[in-house]
């Protein structure tokens, strides 16, 4: 399995859920990688670029949507058999709201950035933010809430 996150925090949060999910043993691999940013077009051909140097059963990005989430990235995705997981606007959203937390219509992605920074004291690209307050039972707590967690936490199961 090739998962792919569109950048640090992004990357940080995949190895915490692999880490939790993927049992040792299992049969199953997934290789993490980080496409440092650039919008979700760049994420998008990003994966696809990581088929050429391997073969992987399954692919998954989890991308912002706040910079270039349009039909046209959606459908190409799709023809590349890539299974996007969405973050309205940014992954700090869905972190915030898996953890309960009210949020505003409307907040720009630095908004919600600086907001996710004052509730766990560090910024979502810091491992030890997963670690400290994303534990299994939240986020199974936040899968029953949240499709995008749920749709996430289901591609990591074997």
């Amino acid at each position: 399995m090739l998962l792919v996150g569109e950048g640090h925090a992004e990357e940080a949060l995949l190895r915490h859920l692999r880490g939790l999910y993927i049992a040792r043993g299992s049969g199953v691999t997934a290789a993490i990688r980080n496409a440092r940013g650039k919008g979700a077009a760049h994420v998008v051909d990003y994966a696809m670029g990581q088929t050429r140097n391997a073969a992987y059963d399954r692919m998954l990005v989890l991308l912002d949507t706040d910079t270039d989430w349009t039909d046209a990235v959606r459908k190409k995705a799709a023809q590349a058999r890539i299974d996007v997981i969405a973050c309205e606007p940014c992954l700090e959203a869905l972190l915030l709201r898996a953890h309960g937390a009210p949020l505003r219509d409307g907040l720009a992605s630095r908004q919600l950035k600086q907001q996710f920074a004052a509730r766990f004291g560090c910024a979502a690209d810091e491992p030890q933010v997963y670690e400290a307050h994303f534990g299994r039972e939240r986020l199974e707590q936040a899968r029953q809430r949240l499709p995008e967690m749920d749709r996430l936490l289901r591609a990591l199961l074997p």
